[in-house]
C-alpha cells in the first residue's frame, strides 16, 4: 500500500505536517484527469487522509504554470484522430467522467480542505478549488479562460459553483468575457476567500484549517448547506458539461 505521508510524483507530492496533509498540486487539470496512474492515486491519496483518524484535513497548493492553449489543442487533435463517433465519443466521456469523481471527491470529502492558489490558473480546474471550503489566493492570481479562445467550454463543475455563489447571470457574463479576473476582484466575486502576499499562502491555510479544526463539525455543516452542491446536482451538471464541450470539440 503507498504511504501518502510521505508521496512524491510528477503530479501531485504529499506530505503529513502534524495533524495537516499538504498537497502540493504540479500538475494541470488535463494531465491529472487523463493519466490513469496518477488519477487513481489522487483519489486514493484522498481516500487514505479520509479516514486517517491523526488526520484532520488538507491543505493543498496549486502552484503549476499553466500551458492550458497547447494542452487542450493536443487534446481536441487527439479526440478527432480516432476513427469513428464512438470512439471520438468515449474520450470526453471518460475525461469528464475523471473530473467528475475528482470533483465530488473533493465535494464530499469529510474533513477541512483549504487550497492555496498562485499564478495563473485555468478556469476549467477552478472547479476543484471551489469545491474546497476556503481559497487563499496569492496576490499574483490570475484566473484565466483560454479554452475560449480556442472554442471550447470550460470543463468541470466551475460554473455550478459560480452561479451558486454569485448568480447565474454574472457567471455567465465572466465565463463569456474571456478577460482574466486578477486576485482582489477574485475575491469581491467569491473565488476566493481572501487575498495574502504569495511568500505567505501557505501560512494563511495553515491558520486557518487549525480555527477550523477547533470547530469540525460546524465547519462541515455549514460548508455543505451553503457552499457544497448536492451528489445528484453535480451528477446533472457533469452530465450537460460533456454534452457541452463534445458540442465544441465537433464544431471545431
Amino acid at each position: 500500500m503507498t504511504d501518502y505521508s510521505n508521496y512524491d510524483s510528477d503530479v501531485f507530492s504529499c506530505q503529513y505536517e502534524g495533524d495537516t496533509a499538504v498537497i502540493c498540486l504540479k500538475a494541470n487539470s488535463l494531465k491529472m484527469t487523463t493519466d490513469p496512474h496518477h488519477f487513481h492515486d489522487i483519489l486514493e491519496c484522498m481516500n487514505t487522509i479520509e479516514v486517517d483518524a491523526n488526520i484532520k484535513g488538507i491543505l493543498a497548493l496549486h502552484t503549476v504554470k499553466y500551458e492550458r492553449i497547447e494542452a487542450l489543442q493536443s487534446f481536441i487533435k487527439s479526440i478527432q484522430k480516432q476513427s469513428g463517433y464512438v470512439q471520438k465519443e468515449m474520450g470526453v466521456t471518460r475525461y469528464g467522467n475523471s473530473v467528475k469523481r475528482l470533483t465530488l471527491a473533493i465535494n464530499d470529502f469529510s474533513k477541512p480542505c483549504v487550497v492555496g492558489i498562485e499564478g495563473q490558473v485555468a478556469i476549467d480546474g477552478f472547479g476543484f478549488f471551489m469545491a474546497c471550503d476556503q481559497r487563499v489566493a496569492a496576490d499574483d492570481l490570475s484566473i484565466e479562460f483560454p479554452g475560449l479562445e480556442i472554442g471550447v467550454t470550460p470543463m468541470g463543475a466551475v460554473a455550478l459553483y459560480m452561479s451558486r455563489q454569485m448568480g447565474a447571470n454574472k457567471a455567465l457574463e465572466i465565463l463569456m468575457s474571456k478577460d482574466p479576473v486578477k486576485a482582489e476582484e477574485a475575491k469581491q466575486l467569491g473565488f476566493v476567500t481572501t487575498v495574502v502576499p504569495k511568500e505567505q499562502v501557505k501560512e494563511e491555510c495553515m491558520k486557518r484549517l487549525q480555527e477550523m479544526y477547533k470547530i469540525p463539525g460546524v465547519t462541515l455543516s455549514l460548508t455543505k448547506q451553503l457552499i457544497r452542491p448536492k451528489t445528484y446536482e453535480l451528477e446533472e451538471h457533469f452530465e450537460l458539461s460533456s454534452r457541452l464541450l463534445w458540442s465544441s470539440i465537433v464544431d471545431n
